[in-house]
């Protein structure tokens, strides 16, 4: 999310937006209300995008799954229904397709939103001990507490099965039963493979994910696959190499 936030604001920030399209009914009062408006920062938070527009007009966005934001050149006079939202500044049209969340906020709203999410693992205010002690405070499996965005910030799927396996240790493990060079080596492994992602223009090194009954490159047994959390999310992980 760090990769597009930053190519939003070489587009966007300080911008005056000449015009705004939407094909979504709850946005109307928002594309009108932003006409004219200057576009003062761009900012991200985890996998939250804001967008702030004088006076005090802020626009949440979370991509997941199939949202992304495009740029093409000129205006668009009709849009397709899987284009959101359209931003008109000089010669350029920035649009967002298919959402995923699109939300319009206040001052406040926008507090409360990013008071709701825990510590952004791609921020300059992030540290190794800082991940520690959030994760510390939690009793849940590491594969559940990676991807409590009120906990951590910023970690998607791939990004905590790669970790967990950098750092050796299963998904199922609670962090009160580890000890705390454990716990730093995954706080490590976080950081590198985020920033490895960052580096790589948002692509993924593959080490366990996806890789499901395949051989592990470090130890040549079988890529295991299991889910946890309410939602039942998938984690990847060597049953040799991690252990609890």
């Amino acid at each position: 999310m760090k990769l597009i936030t930053e190519r939003l604001g070489r587009q966007l920030q300080g911008q005056v937006i000449t015009d705004c399209k939407t094909t979504r009914d709850n946005l109307r009062v928002f594309a009108q209300s932003i006409r004219g408006a200057r576009v003062e920062r761009i900012f991200c938070k985890g996998k939250h995008i804001f967008l702030e527009f004088s006076p005090d007009i802020f626009l949440q966005n979370h991509l997941l799954m199939r949202g992304r934001w495009r740029t093409v050149k000129g205006r668009l006079l009709l849009l397709p229904t899987e284009m959101w939202l359209a931003l008109e500044v000089g010669n350029v049209t920035v649009s967002n397709v298919n959402g995923q969340v699109l939300r319009v906020l206040d001052r406040d709203g926008l507090q409360q939103q990013l008071d709701s999410l825990g510590l952004d693992v791609m921020s300059a205010e992030c540290s190794r001990e800082r991940i520690v002690a959030a994760m510390r405070r939690e009793e849940a499996p590491l594969g559940e507490v990676l991807l409590d965005q009120s906990v951590l910030s910023g970690i998607g799927n791939v990004a905590k099965s790669e970790a967990l396996f950098l750092a050796r240790i299963h998904p199922q493990a609670r962090v009160s039963i580890l000890r705390p060079e454990r716990v730093a080596k995954l706080a490590e492994s976080i950081l590198y493979v985020m920033w490895e992602s960052y580096r790589a223009g948002g692509r993924w090194t593959h080490r366990v994910y996806r890789r499901a009954g395949m051989r592990c490159y470090e130890c040549g047994n079988r890529i295991a696959m299991i889910r946890q959390g309410k939602q039942r999310r998938s984690t990847y992980f060597c049953p040799v190499c991690q252990i609890v």
